[in-house]
């Protein structure tokens, strides 16, 4: 009898076979049903079989295939067949509970094409593992109200709306897209608004619509990053049109003229 390379008690293995890409596991369930899965009946009997395939773990950087010699069975109470239950695997999808979760995890930092090719199967399977992990992730998780909320963008594919927890430096939430309908309808279904003290926002004004729409009672804060820019562009375009009024030689007098104006104050020499 080959090792149970598995490490799954619930099945016996009987052989293994590879090639170059994938492990082949034949197995058979350790426990068979006593009772008939309908009516409870004891009074059960073998009614032929069928194998099954069922994924698992990748194994030594190959696939692996469980194929399981299920059995079947027929009340002989109620007269329904059922076939034997099989432990550890997500029904489902057929492959073991382990893998189901795997993915899950896997699929948060690797793309879904990658871990389709790894195990063997198609990328819309894991990107439904990926869907259902996620929600029960969410489940998890408890959402309370940033009392210093930030909202910015940021690209993907088009400029979406980003909503943060400026305190606890973490993303609430990413919209769709920036535009103030948006915006307005995401804030307006949060609980505990009045929660809210402040909104750093850049100058884009569907932001200030429409937080000062849904949360009149917050103080917006303008981000510094966007003053301090603007405030430069200022100074620039009254220097260039300073150096306009100057004589050539006046202007080569102030070159690099631009680059003190940047300095801090405190490395300023009197030169």
């Amino acid at each position: 009898m080959p090792a149970n390379i598995l490490n799954l008690s619930s099945y016996t293995v009987s052989q293994i076979t590879e090639d170059e890409h994938d492990y082949h596991i034949a197995t058979t369930v350790t426990r068979h049903p006593l009772k008939c899965s309908h009516c409870q009946s004891e009074n059960i009997r073998g009614f032929g079989r069928r194998e099954q395939l069922v994924k698992d773990l990748p194994m030594h950087g190959k696939r692996v295939g469980i194929y399981v010699d299920t059995r079947r069975y027929q009340c002989q109470s109620c007269n329904k067949t059922f076939y034997e239950p099989l432990p550890d695997v997500d029904e489902k999808r057929k492959m073991t509970k382990r893998l189901v979760e795997w993915i899950g995890k896997q699929a948060i930092t690797r793309t879904f094409t990658s871990i389709a090719d790894e195990v063997g199967i198609v990328e819309g399977t894991v990107r439904s593992i990926f869907r259902d992990y996620i929600n029960e992730l969410e489940k998890t998780v408890r959402f309370e109200i940033p009392q210093w909320m930030g909202i910015d963008e940021i690209h993907l594919i088009k400029p979406r709306c980003v909503v943060s927890n400026i305190k606890n430096n973490t993303i609430v939430e990413i919209l769709k897209d920036r535009n103030k309908p948006t915006v307005t309808r995401y804030l307006s279904q949060l609980k505990g608004l009045d929660q809210v003290h402040y909104v750093a926002i850049d100058m884009w004004k569907p932001y200030r619509d429409a937080v000062e729409t849904v949360i009149p009672d917050a103080q917006i804060v303008i981000d510094k990053f966007h003053v301090v820019r603007m405030a430069n562009d200022g100074l620039e375009r009254v220097r260039k049109s300073l150096r306009e009024q100057l004589t050539p030689k006046q202007r080569r007098g102030l070159m690099h003229d631009r680059f003190v104006l940047l300095k801090r104050e405190r490395d300023l020499t009197d030169k």
